[in-house]
């Protein structure tokens, strides 16, 4: 079969056996390109079939989306429902530790499968990953209460964010750098940033600025939810954020934040917001033309924002 591989930071479509192992072999439809992907393959330390953003099809015909972080769900940390602190999870995430979906084959254990609803087009269902990460990080700071929230950074987490805010009840105000990104948001429901501070603020660009932002634009007692990754070292607002009280509230990936499943939640939205994966979605290639797809990805040429291969 056909899978990616990265060889000396360069992305490869090579022929590969098929998977094997314990678990149910799933066709792969779609897969997404995460900013992350790019920052592993730029530090030499993508060793893996790329891609955790993955939907395909199981044997029994079933469409799927899959959690690709494997957890081994029986640890105390699994058993409470915060999955991302279980210590095999991250060594066993596919597409990070174990090889992920850019391949027209993948082996899954049963229990990280997630059925797609039938308005669910399989191209886009790759999605309900990053929708998982939103709905963690806005979860662990009641957004599922607010009735206001302002999102900073337009990247594919931060409309996320959006969606699951809005799929959530909260008016949603989005600050944005890229023209394409403030259409995405515009199409989701949000609007421009008054500047009025909030009770919730989400920062998700992962960068210093974004961060002092945020923090400005958040309530005294507020809190800040970062679904963002730093990876490199930032500064802190600290005078700013002490001053006012200001809670930051960092997250990874997903798990049962509040008793529900985040995934089968994202599942819901996703199949909920049929605008969601057209406002994101930009740019589509095929397996064969996975490096053009990872260029495009890297220099957001022509607007992108999500990149998608199609398998």
């Amino acid at each position: 079969m056909k899978a990616i591989k990265v060889r000396n930071n360069q992305i490869e479509v090579c022929d590969v056996p098929n998977p094997s192992g314990d678990g149910i072999v799933v066709t792969v439809k779609s897969v997404g390109i995460c900013g992350s992907d790019l920052h592993l393959i730029d530090s030499g330390m993508m060793n893996v079939t790329p891609g955790h953003e993955i939907a395909g099809i199981a044997p029994n015909g079933k469409e799927v989306a899959i959690e690709p972080m494997l957890s081994c769900g029986a640890c105390l940390d699994c058993l409470r429902g915060e999955q991302p602190y279980c210590e095999v999870a991250l060594p066993n995430t596919m597409g990070i530790g174990i090889d992920g979906g850019m391949a027209e084959k993948i082996v899954v254990p049963e229990r990280f499968l997630v059925p797609l609803n039938s308005n669910v087009e399989i191209g886009a269902a790759f999605l309900v990953e990053p929708l998982a990460v939103a709905v963690r990080s806005l979860l662990r700071v009641n957004a599922n209460k607010a009735e206001r929230i302002i999102v900073v950074g337009g990247g594919t987490i931060g409309l996320c964010c959006v969606a699951v805010a809005k799929y959530f009840g909260a008016e949603v105000e989005l600050e944005a750098r890229h023209p394409q990104q403030i259409e995405a948001g515009s199409q989701l429901g949000a609007v421009k940033s008054k500047g009025k501070p909030a009770s919730i603020v989400v920062e998700a660009a992962g960068t210093s600025s974004a961060l002092v932002q945020a923090v400005s634009l958040c309530e005294k007692g507020g809190s800040v939810a970062i679904p963002a990754t730093y990876w490199n070292p930032i500064q802190l607002p600290g005078m700013e954020m002490g001053m006012r009280e200001v809670s930051l509230v960092p997250s990874i990936t997903y798990g049962y934040t509040k008793g529900s499943r985040d995934f089968e939640i994202a599942a819901k939205i996703l199949a909920k917001t049929p605008e969601f994966s057209r406002a994101l979605i930009t740019h589509r290639f095929p397996l064969d033309a996975a490096a053009e797809a990872f260029a495009v990805a890297r220099t957001r040429s022509e607007g992108a924002i999500k990149v998608a291969l199609d398998v």
